[in-house]
């Protein structure tokens, strides 16, 4: 009996995009994560010595050096499991996984509706943990110029980012390339073969036509 088979395609444009994508954005988050990192030791000494000499209190100091130190070591544990999720995301996109598409796509929706909470409650928890705005400029002062804007570009491009997976996977070239049927290969001559004859099985009770040999 013979086997289907699944004809090979050529990846549409729409699915190549959807993966580097998804590589790119994988890429970025390690990046995030590493330079956070590797900028906390210097925010945590500036923050301390701008905190101490406006009179903040010991306690409000040792409160905030413990988001200034945890918040990096989060950010960058979350990166790296995002962007291995993203890797088996894109590599199964392109061998046109169909469960790994709709997996996709519930991945790019938590991640937008779970970056836009996490900026609200990242924002309304500096804001609102303490009393003194002397230890608000003190963050603020602490954190490189630049880093504060490249986090919320990154933020932004990340949330662009899993929107345009989506639309890429829900374009009909994406479509038809998902739908991918299997067939069965064709026989010798390029067609299936013919079934064969049908057998009577009252064949054996009739005598035998052959002359015998003389």
């Amino acid at each position: 009996m013979q086997q289907p088979v699944t004809t090979p395609r050529r990846r549409p444009g729409a699915v190549v995009g959807a993966g580097g994508v998804l590589l790119l954005m994988a890429f970025g988050s390690v990046l995030y994560g590493a330079t956070g990192l590797a900028l906390m030791p210097g925010i945590i000494d500036r923050f301390q010595a701008a905190a101490f000499t406006a009179g903040v209190t010991v306690d409000e100091i040792d409160s905030a050096t413990r988001l200034l130190r945890g918040v990096p070591i989060a950010a960058a544990f979350v990166g790296v499991v995002g962007a291995v999720l993203l890797v088996v995301l894109a590599i199964g996109t392109l061998r046109g996984n169909s469960a790994v598409r709709v997996a996709a796509w519930v991945v790019c929706g938590v991640g937008l509706v779970g970056g836009g909470l996490a900026a609200v409650f990242g924002f309304a928890q500096r804001i609102g943990s303490w009393s003194d705005d002397a230890v608000i400029q003190a963050l603020t002062a602490a954190h490189p110029g630049w880093w504060l804007w490249t986090s919320a570009v990154l933020s932004v491009l990340q949330a662009l980012g899993y929107v345009v997976v989506a639309l890429l996977l829900a374009s009909p070239a994406a479509n038809a390339y998902f739908r991918r049927t299997p067939s069965l290969p064709p026989g010798p001559t390029g067609s299936a073969p013919p079934p064969p004859p049908p057998v009577d099985p009252t064949d054996w009770q009739r005598p035998s036509t052959t002359p015998a040999a003389m």
